[in-house]
């Protein structure tokens, strides 16, 4: 569910490979333990960041998004950070619905 928030953020995204072509110091999925989800390292255009989910249920209502890069249809366009975080307080499915769409209408 979160997998589709780091897409934009880690491909091409530059990052240091080894000799043997893998990525160093870069985590692609994130870890999961119990409730808790964390991704050590990241990469996009201004740096590294790091980030942490923490849920209180086993069913997490709440979205969030990461996009870095060009923050309009153009590649040429503005480049930033969008990030968003959709309670899930209107269900699960308004928080999806929102997390899958408010960015590409904007850009």
């Amino acid at each position: 569910m979160i997998k589709p928030c780091w897409k934009p953020s880690v491909e091409g995204d530059g990052g240091r490979r080894g000799r043997d072509g893998s990525h160093q110091g870069r985590d692609l999925n994130g870890r999961v333990d119990g409730l808790l989800w964390y991704k050590d390292l990241g990469y996009h255009v201004n740096g590294e960041f790091s980030m942490a989910v923490i849920q209180a249920n086993g069913l997490l209502e709440n979205h969030s998004q990461v996009e870095s890069g060009p923050l309009s249809s153009l590649d040429s366009g503005p480049h930033g950070t969008f990030i968003g975080v959709y309670d899930g307080h209107g269900g699960s499915e308004t928080a999806r619905f929102v997390n899958e769409n408010l960015f590409v209408n904007l850009k």
